[in-house]
């Protein structure tokens, strides 16, 4: 299985010792074996950190599974590698060859955090107590689960791996498992690290808090909790999950005229966990070259219509994209758009994070979890919260609805809205789409039909009928390797 391979590889590194502040940095490998390894607090903190990093090198993907099959981001006709991919998905030309289709880079995080969970326990130590341990295993449990529920929302059904490789000796084949029961396993997990999590980690810089922005505290923890249990349907453990991260007294929300604050500096008081970058440890990423110098993203008309709709937004023109030529400015700004002058400089302020959660996604997730209880109590519920979201941006109160869909539909306008490119719209629009409820499923279509051709959108519509289309193909490469991998039966048989 060539995840396995690659998990193998990552494996056989030794790193050498970091400090917290440095868990970033990419650290570099001395090819000793396993067994010569972890034998010290600082190796379990170094392959720790290694599991962020791995989960920053996946960041593109990240927003391209999440953008690419969405209404909100266009693409242009060039770019990178997963940009091209993206293009196919897009289009619904989605053959088992396609780049996107490749799962090793999620794999890669799992790796990181199998090892830790395996090894960190057997380490011996006098530095590193007990407390400190299963406060590492915490995040690396979080940085599994995190995987999994991206693995699981893109494919439906993987390979669930618990154990690191750490020889040749592993077994290379391995059949998928549940989405829904690996999803359920990683809450077992999560919930059972919420003793040990930390609340905060220490910080050189209080005016950046990389390290507990950037770390899995208790918030990203629940924050996680509640995805995964609203994905799952679990109504009720989604809104206390939620209802722990409102009330912790750790995150709020920022004022309107502050909202872009989320993007630069970053790190807001929003925020709960971000992948984050740094210019001064040489972390850049190319968002400048992709969504201004070269712009091979840009903002859909379906979702500029989405802002226009709501002119005195503060997220909307300006703030999230630019009028004149559609680029998405929160990620090539310094503040809300005013001149040119007002655009980070390519050479110097390439180190934009990428958010993960924020407060404003748990207030919006408690809203969809309300609203898919249904009854008035709860509706009433589900629009205050909106309303909080709304009026933050600068924008009147909605009267909500009374019936499911209707407020489903506020809801997810509403997402779109607060998180356009920010990787969640394919995985709203899919969510809601595999409600059983009467005309969810018609609803989600109609809304990935924003963005289709007049050519395709007959064909496209046929295809989404097949709920098995809106996952991924596995990658060719895997069934080569893995004889135990069964192809997504959608493409079984589509020659590819």
């Amino acid at each position: 299985m060539k995840f396995n391979h690659y998990i193998v590889s990552l494996l056989m590194l030794a790193f050498t010792a970091t400090s917290c502040q440095d868990y970033l940095t990419v650290l570099p490998e001395n090819n000793q074996s396993t067994s010569q390894y972890w034998k010290t607090k600082e190796d379990v903190e170094a392959v720790l950190g290694a599991g962020y990093v791995k989960l920053r090198a996946a960041q593109e993907y990240l927003m391209l599974w999440g953008e690419a099959r969405g209404n909100g981001v266009y693409f242009s006709t060039t770019g990178t590698t997963g940009q091209l991919a993206a293009q196919k998905l897009r289009q619904f030309d989605i053959l088992a060859t396609n780049d996107l289709a490749k799962w090793d880079k999620l794999y890669a995080i799992i790796g990181m955090a199998n090892s830790v969970i395996k090894y960190g326990p057997t380490v011996k130590d006098a530095s590193f107590n007990v407390n400190v341990m299963h406060s590492y295993l915490s995040e690396a449990y979080f940085q599994r689960a995190l995987a999994y529920f991206y693995l699981v929302r893109i494919w439906k059904d993987v390979p669930f791996v618990n154990q690191p490789y750490v020889d040749d000796s592993a077994p290379y084949d391995m059949a998928k498992a549940s989405g829904d029961e690996i999803l359920k396993s990683c809450l077992v997990d999560l919930n059972n690290a919420l003793e040990s999590a930390k609340i905060k980690f220490p910080e050189t810089n209080v005016d950046n808090p990389l390290n507990t922005k950037g770390r899995a505290t208790k918030w990203a923890i629940y924050s996680l909790m509640a995805d995964i249990n609203l994905w799952l349907g679990n109504y009720d453990d989604c809104i206390s999950n939620c209802e722990s991260v409102v009330n912790s007294g750790q995150v709020g929300l920022i004022s309107g005229a502050n909202w872009f604050s989320n993007f630069f500096p970053g790190n807001s008081n929003e925020s709960i966990f971000e992948i984050q970058y740094s210019y001064t440890l040489n972390q850049t990423n190319s968002f400048i070259s992709w969504f201004s110098t070269n712009k091979y993203y840009f903002i859909s008309p379906y979702q500029q219509a989405l802002y226009e709709a709501e002119p005195t937004d503060l997220r909307g023109l300006n703030a999230s994209y630019t009028s004149s030529d559609s680029k998405i400015w929160k990620y090539i700004g310094i503040k809300t758009y005013t001149s040119t002058s007002d655009s980070r400089n390519s050479s110097t302020q390439t180190d934009q994070n990428w958010i993960i959660y924020r407060l404003a996604d748990i207030y919006l997730m408690e809203a969809e979890a309300y609203a898919m209880k249904g009854g008035v109590d709860n509706m009433t519920k589900s629009t205050a919260l909106v309303n909080t979201i709304r009026n933050r941006a600068g924008l009147g109160s909605s009267p909500g609805a009374s019936e499911k869909l209707d407020m489903m539909k506020i809801i997810l306008a509403e997402r779109q809205r607060e998180f356009f490119c920010e990787g969640k719209n394919w995985f709203d629009l899919v969510r809601i789409g595999s409600r059983e409820e009467v005309g969810f499923k018609d609803f989600f279509i109609e809304q990935v039909l924003q963005v289709a051709s007049a050519s395709n959108s007959a064909m496209i519509r046929s295809m989404l009928q097949d709920q098995n289309s809106w996952y991924l193909p596995i990658h060719s490469d895997e069934l080569q390797i893995n004889k135990l991998l069964v192809q997504n039966p959608y493409y079984a048989n589509l020659g590819n």
